[in-house]
């Protein structure tokens, strides 16, 4: 399944009911609207979505169906209308991204070291927790070696639930790790555990 295929709305049936159980993201940086828009649907309506990577959902893009070409519209500290471009905010959705995913981009550039590293992880690109419902499965006990732009901030593993779905975000970038043993024991299990019915 491509993004234009979520853009399109492929992922739910004709009557708006979801077609998959789950949906595995990776690095999810840019998406549409309507991408944004259906992802979130998705979950709303009892789907389960796995964020592997850091930096989800960060800028907004236009998607042209007849070039297959994509645009910036907002994010990165840019807004782009097709004929000029302004300087704008950084996470295209930070506070409605809190609120149904349960975290935010946190920072490339910034030192981190984990005093929690099961996985042999280096900083790369991280969540961190921003949704008091949020239930921490792996905090990671980061260490911030520059002064921490965000107050008490946690780097985690947690699931979401949110209204019928449910969002689980591993916080970093899996694709680094994803050949390392115990990360694709603990991938497993979580999986196992969080995305199958309770009998």
């Amino acid at each position: 399944m491509t993004d234009a295929d979520a853009d399109y709305g492929s992922i739910f049936f004709n009557n708006g009911t979801n077609k998959y159980d789950l949906i595995i993201l990776g690095h999810q940086e840019y998406v549409t609207q309507r991408e944004y828009d259906n992802l979130k649907r998705f979950v709303a309506n009892g789907g389960i979505m796995v964020l592997m990577d850091g930096n989800v959902f960060y800028a907004q893009v236009k998607y042209d169906r007849n070039t297959h070409t994509i645009t910036l519209v907002k994010g990165h500290g840019w807004a782009y209308n097709g004929k000029s471009a302004w300087r704008s905010v950084a996470e295209r959705w930070a506070k409605e991204t809190s609120q149904w995913v349960g975290s935010n981009y946190y920072c490339f550039s910034c030192k981190i070291i984990l005093n929690n590293n099961p996985f042999q992880y280096r900083h790369h690109e991280e969540q961190f927790v921003t949704n008091p419902d949020d239930h921490i499965l792996v905090n990671y006990d980061a260490l911030f070696t520059k002064k921490d732009p965000h107050v008490g901030t946690v780097l985690a593993t947690y699931i979401l639930n949110y209204k019928k779905g449910k969002v689980i975000a591993l916080g970093i970038y899996s694709d680094d790790i994803i050949t390392n043993k115990k990360f694709i024991k603990f991938f497993d299990s979580l999986l196992m555990r969080d995305t199958h019915p309770k009998k």
